[in-house]
């Protein structure tokens, strides 16, 4: 109660010269138009009700109270405002009149301690009609403060309207954009599961019922994207999430919790449920099982799986896998690796190109140590995503001959990690690949790629000549192995 007490205090003080405060507050606010009345007072008793300022700042937010308690601070004596806060600390002596009094005269004194020759007179002490009036206009001034919600609040509100189906499209998808905004901060992110708005996230983007428009559905897959960039905790969340039975109180399912994760990579069944598998699906393009592979959307015409939700899935894949490594474990016991076939294969330059670099991260940091039981790995899946190197290195020869100078060089990046990066006997197998698909011809062929670029566009030419020599350097490296690049020796 005390800063409550003490912001009473400040706040008296705050209604002698609140009225500048409210014209900025309301500033572009709907005026009257017409003869104004005045009312009459109302009665004395009413009056006296109405000032008292500590009983009205009771309902107050503790943010509204804390910005006028600094704004009294600013605006006030310093020296009667220690005599306030000292008064109170003994107990309030002196009664409320002399709080009173001490709140009038923090606003005043400095005037009073130096008058000025050139000083305008002193205005006239209010009538009990203006003060009450001053009242209302500062109790308004407060409810405007007070109207302005938290990004706590937005996120609630935002949840509330994309995950309701009554809701329009256009709706449901104005207020996921404002979610991605919203949980780019950390805290924000983390603070998804506790406001209710982690379980509805899922559901949508995945869209376990198929009644999500793909618009929404891809609005909710690139929010879920920035929330797991860089945050584990959100990723442990995330991997706890199982879908619910469809039911009134079930339709978004339960977030379990990182305490709680039963290991999904210990069976088919588990592991296909698991919310790194389903991103994987929706990346190539699969829709569930128990829904049709084209939908009836709500207006009755025939949708799927846009270019523009795959992507966005992918990107939340990636968030996923790069770093936790339970969802990894499950994506590649749900057939991870046949997935990456196909996203490899992808028509689209930028699928490809955000497969290649995760591929590079996983190969770059793999999840072995030696696969043990109790870090998740099931008898017979032990380096399963090294082991992929040895089946995409073909693939990856091929992509270093096509596409735009960005797309070569996440392709190679991704070689380079397979045949360098890649340890034991999965990295010797992904080297005898390569060496079988004449990598090292092709690396010779791309680093003159990267040189007739650095010519065709001096501004980035540098960028250019260092990608070339990384490509000659990789070429050096298959020679070794002995794939028949022998020859080129002007690199």
């Amino acid at each position: 109660m005390r800063p409550r007490r003490v912001a009473a205090f400040a706040l008296a003080a705050l209604f002698l010269c609140a009225h500048g405060w409210l014209v900025a507050a309301q500033a572009g606010a709907v005026r009257p138009v017409g003869d104004a009345v005045d009312s009459a007072p109302p009665p004395a008793g009413e009056a006296a009700a109405a000032v008292d300022p500590e009983g009205a700042l009771e309902a107050l937010p503790e943010e509204s109270m804390q910005s006028l308690f600094n704004w009294a601070i600013e605006n006030s004596d310093p020296e009667t405002l220690r005599e306030m806060a000292a008064r109170a600390e003994r107990g309030g002596e002196g009664g409320d009149d002399a709080s009173a009094a001490d709140a009038k005269r923090a606003t005043s004194s400095k005037d009073a301690k130096t008058p000025s020759p050139d000083s305008p007179p002193r205005r006239r002490e209010l009538t009990q009609e203006e003060m009450l009036s001053k009242r209302k206009d500062v109790k308004e001034a407060l409810e405007l403060l007070a109207s302005n919600p938290t990004e706590q609040q937005f996120i609630k509100q935002a949840t509330e309207m994309f995950a309701d189906p009554r809701r329009s499209e256009a709706d449901r998808v104005l207020a996921l954009e404002e979610m991605e905004e919203l949980v780019a901060p950390i805290d924000n992110a983390n603070d998804l599961h506790a406001l209710g708005a982690l379980a509805p996230l899922l559901s949508v983007a995945l869209d376990v019922h198929g009644d999500a428009p793909d618009a929404v559905a891809a609005g909710a897959l690139g929010v879920l994207a920035v929330a797991l960039s860089n945050n584990e905790k959100v990723a442990d969340l995330v991997h706890s999430w199982r879908a619910g039975d469809g039911s009134a109180g079930d339709r978004h399912g339960v977030v379990h919790g990182a305490g709680n994760v039963p290991c999904a990579s210990a069976e088919p069944r588990t592991a296909r449920a698991s919310v790194a598998a389903r991103l994987g699906r929706l990346a190539v393009g699969i829709i569930e099982e128990d829904h049709s592979e084209t939908k009836a959307s709500s207006s009755g015409s025939i949708s799927t799986v846009s270019s523009t939700r795959r992507g966005k899935a992918l990107r939340a894949l990636a968030s996923l896998t790069r770093t936790h490594f339970p969802s990894r474990r499950a994506f590649f016991a749900a057939g991870g690796a046949d997935l990456f076939a196909a996203l490899f294969d992808a028509e689209d330059e930028k699928t490809r190109k955000r497969a290649h670099a995760l591929a590079t991260d996983i190969w770059v940091r793999p999840d072995v140590a030696g696969g043990p039981a109790e870090k998740g790995y099931p008898p017979g899946r032990r380096d399963e995503e090294l082991q992929m190197a040895r089946d995409l290195v073909p693939r990856l020869i091929a992509a270093l001959a096509t596409g735009s100078r960005d797309a070569r060089e996440k392709a190679m990046g991704a070689l380079e990690a397979a045949i360098e990066r890649v340890g034991g006997e999965a990295g010797a197998a992904a080297r005898d690949a390569a060496a079988r698909g004449h990598a090292g011809e092709a690396l010779v062929r791309l680093s003159r790629f990267f040189e007739e670029e650095a010519a065709a566009e001096p501004e980035t030419a540098e960028h250019a000549l260092s990608l070339a020599r990384e490509a000659a350097r990789l070429a050096g490296t298959m020679r070794a192995v002995g794939d028949g690049s022998a020859g080129h020796d002007e690199l």
